[in-house]
């Protein structure tokens, strides 16, 4: 082997391994929520998802950055990772969720989405405007157990009057926080929990129920919010 052949080599072999040794060095450093994760693809995720959102859409980074499930180190693929029963989309190299729904928050939360569906917001919300059509037999008994004839129901009559258009642009726009999916949940969390904040504050807020709880006299909404909890300004949403 020649003198030039031999140094080249040594060259691309040093570079290669320092290379290697540099990733290492960096990668130790990275904070442990970022790396103690079961998947090799949420690991690459904490990182690559902040990068391009900070480019094409900063606020919906500061809105994380704000949010309690920044402090827990929740990544963005924890809350966009389809789970069983729904469609996914390949974005830009991962496999997500095509659309969001009340299931993917039941993962973590699974609680709080217990609580929802015995709530008026659930299935009652829906049928007071569509009926019970598009609910499953086994939704329909499970609401009727807290909402007796709230569920099983038909459609509005004053809503078909309406007609189409009216219902979707009107009605639903508040009472589709009931909607059943095709995953077999039903609702949207962030219909009342803004996302990527989540903030709770926010979803106790008078101004948050008053997008729908407008009532026939002023500041009626104040009065439906949770515990009437006063106004919350300045504070770090929670």
């Amino acid at each position: 082997m020649s003198q030039t052949n031999f140094t080249s080599v040594f060259v691309a072999v040093f570079v290669g391994t320092a290379l290697v040794v540099a990733s290492l060095l960096l990668n130790s450093r990275r904070p442990s929520g970022d790396v103690d994760r079961p998947s090799a693809s949420l690991v690459k995720a904490t990182g690559k998802c902040a990068e391009c959102r900070r480019r094409e859409t900063s606020s919906v980074v500061r809105q994380y950055e704000m949010s309690r499930h920044a402090t827990k180190n929740v990544s963005c693929l924890d809350c966009h990772k389809p789970v069983e029963g729904q469609q996914t989309l390949d974005h830009k190299g991962f496999e997500i969720a095509k659309q969001l729904t009340s299931k993917n928050c039941a993962e973590y939360h699974k609680t709080e989405y217990e609580q929802y569906l015995r709530s008026r917001h659930a299935a009652p919300a829906w049928a007071a405007v569509a009926g019970d059509g598009d609910f499953t037999e086994e939704q329909i008994a499970f609401a009727e157990t807290y909402h007796k004839g709230a569920i099983k129901r038909s459609h509005n009559e004053l809503a078909l009057l309406e007609g189409s258009a009216a219902i979707k642009a009107g009605c639903l726009n508040c009472h589709d926080v009931g909607r059943p999916n095709s995953d077999g949940s039903i609702g949207n969390c962030t219909d009342c929990h803004p996302r990527h904040s989540t903030s709770i504050d926010l979803a106790h807020q008078p101004e948050t129920c008053g997008q729908c709880h407008m009532g026939p006299v002023p500041h009626v909404a104040r009065s439906l919010a949770i515990g009437d909890l006063p106004r919350i300004e300045t504070r770090r949403p929670v």
